[in-house]
């Protein structure tokens, strides 16, 4: 009996770490870092195909996940053209029409102008540690760095096309350093590689970020040139006239 209750204490003992973590806290930690806070960016995009690489640089500015407006500054073809996310509104405006078009909110889901990235990871996904529920799956090594790994599962009301993902978060510096999303089937639609970090105006961040497609035979990197916090920004900033006037601003 005595070996028994040992053995049993030593088996509950050996979980503990594991039931010790709190998934959604680790999660709130790592997005509280730089996704929930109000900020301006500079971000250069760079795909790379078999037979072509696409480069784009954009400015951005984000209240949160709920509310970002994306400018296209090159290449020269696309420049001015700008993508705003207000709460569930969706539009886009072109300089050489003056017309803004509201976009249905299926387009988050479906690639930024051809790249690997999708028009959510540029203009506010879902926010993993409120909009999933969590579950906690011990420790992976990812890219040299220990992980946290814990499987993030959409609530019923949560807009999303992939059916979990899959999230690493650095036991060191409590940030992200993959994401992986999977479909119903447990293929990779879509996964996202922390490279490189920097502290940005006081906070720690992936500064340097590949996006790796379905197939896995291309990749899109995203690299953040300037990031600053904006206190000032609010959710009446988000407007149509914002998007037709921004150079002004």
């Amino acid at each position: 009996m005595r070996r028994h209750i040992l053995y049993l204490l030593g088996l509950s003992l050996s979980f503990f770490p594991v039931l010790g973590q709190n998934p959604s806290a680790l999660l709130a930690k790592a997005e509280g870092a730089a996704v929930q806070q109000s900020a301006y960016s500079r971000i250069q995009m760079k795909a790379e195909r078999p037979r072509y690489t696409r480069e784009m640089e954009l400015r951005s500015w984000n209240m949160g996940n709920a509310y970002s407006l994306v400018q296209i500054v090159s290449p020269e073809r696309d420049a001015g053209m700008v993508y705003m996310k207000a709460d569930k509104a969706l539009m886009t405006y072109s300089p050489r029409t003056g017309k803004i078009m509201k976009l249905p909110s299926s387009m988050l889901m479906q690639g930024w102008m051809g790249t690997d990235a999708q028009f959510d990871n540029i203009l506010g996904a879902a926010s993993l540690s409120q909009d999933f529920t969590h579950q906690y799956l011990g420790k992976k090594t990812v890219n040299g760095q220990e992980c946290h790994l814990i499987r993030c599962t959409p609530k019923p009301n949560t807009p999303v096309a992939y059916d979990h993902v899959d999230a690493y978060l650095s036991v060191q510096n409590d940030t992200w350093v993959r994401l992986v999303f999977l479909d119903k089937k447990g293929g990779v639609s879509q996964q996202m590689d922390a490279l490189h970090f920097k502290r940005f105006d006081g906070v720690l961040m992936p500064d340097q970020i590949r996006f790796t497609a379905k197939d896995g035979n291309q990749t899109t990197t995203l690299t953040i040139l300037e990031w600053r916090k904006r206190p000032d920004l609010k959710a009446s900033w988000f407007s149509e006239a914002t998007m037709k006037n921004i150079d002004t601003l």
